[in-house]
């Protein structure tokens, strides 16, 4: 039943001009804003954590922007089956600078991203400009976790489970490949411990692990949503030298250094992140 409610919502929504349906998503945004109380203290929290020096006032029209925002990028996702090639290049704008010289390299890349603007249309254009990306996800139940891989599946993105063996993720970065991963997941008692907007937070070992392994190149890469309504995706290269000796150390402080590029996007437009997860979930430990 959901999955076919899914599949006219899109048939509806492929037949709307790209303003409309991101008009659409606008109000959706603010409807869900007003009547869903799901994870709605969770942001709310997070907010109050990230951004203290704002007013109670300040932080509400913040959440509100932000559900607009995820209300237009759910229409843009849901229509990428429909759209060609060219339809779906035309509304982002990649400097792909920092990228290509990553794969002129020969080594791979560790590509860290996180939940911010459109990273599912980060993705798919990274692999469409020819990129060898393999993203590593969570694989989804039910028919929304279906949904999402037809929508990967019709464009061709290439994904992989996070539960996929180390040594094939090694694999695939010493055969040139691109790996691809969100960094803003808390990761237990098993993480590493980074600072992130001032406070303790538990970050997966894995990114800083491969990058140290291989030697592969790291780089952050995000896609906003500008005001035109345009998508500008961007990459800035995390430095991978100059680390502390003991491994331990270097892969902290190599996670350190994506974690503070995450949140410097994320200060720039804060209602572009997905501020509806646990990120503090975990207590560090008491020394």
């Amino acid at each position: 039943m959901v999955n076919q409610l899914l599949v006219i919502t899109t048939w509806i929504l492929n037949r709307l001009p790209r303003a409309w349906a991101l008009a659409l998503g606008r109000l959706l945004g603010v409807l869900v804003y007003l009547t869903l109380p799901y994870r709605k203290d969770v942001a709310r929290e997070n907010l109050t954590r990230a951004f203290p020096q704002l007013s109670i006032r300040q932080r509400r029209a913040l959440l509100k922007r932000t559900y607009r925002h995820f209300g237009m990028v759910l229409m843009d996702f849901i229509r990428i089956p429909a759209l060609s090639a060219n339809s779906l290049d035309s509304i982002v704008d990649f400097d792909e600078s920092h990228v290509r010289e990553a794969r002129e390299q020969g080594s791979g890349a560790v590509v860290m991203s996180g939940h911010l603007g459109n990273w599912e249309q980060g993705i798919l254009s990274i692999g469409r400009r020819g990129y060898p990306l393999t993203t590593v996800v969570v694989r989804q139940r039910g028919p929304g976790g279906s949904f999402l891989e037809t929508v990967r599946n019709a464009t061709g993105s290439r994904t992989i489970s996070k539960k996929t063996p180390t040594h094939t993720m090694l694999r695939l970065l010493k055969e040139g490949n691109f790996l691809g991963m969100a960094g803003d997941q808390d990761a237990r008692k098993k993480g590493v411990w980074v600072t992130f907007f001032g406070r303790p937070s538990s970050r997966a070992r894995g990114p800083a692990v491969f990058a140290l392994r291989t030697g592969a190149p790291m780089l952050f890469c995000w896609c906003r949503l500008q005001k035109d309504r345009r998508y500008q995706l961007d990459s800035v290269p995390i430095n991978t030298e100059n680390l502390p000796r003991k491994r331990d150390q270097a892969i902290q402080s190599l996670t350190q250094r994506y974690t503070d590029a995450l949140e410097e996007a994320i200060r720039r437009h804060p209602e572009q992140y997905f501020w509806f997860h646990r990120m503090w979930k975990t207590e560090p430990p008491r020394s």
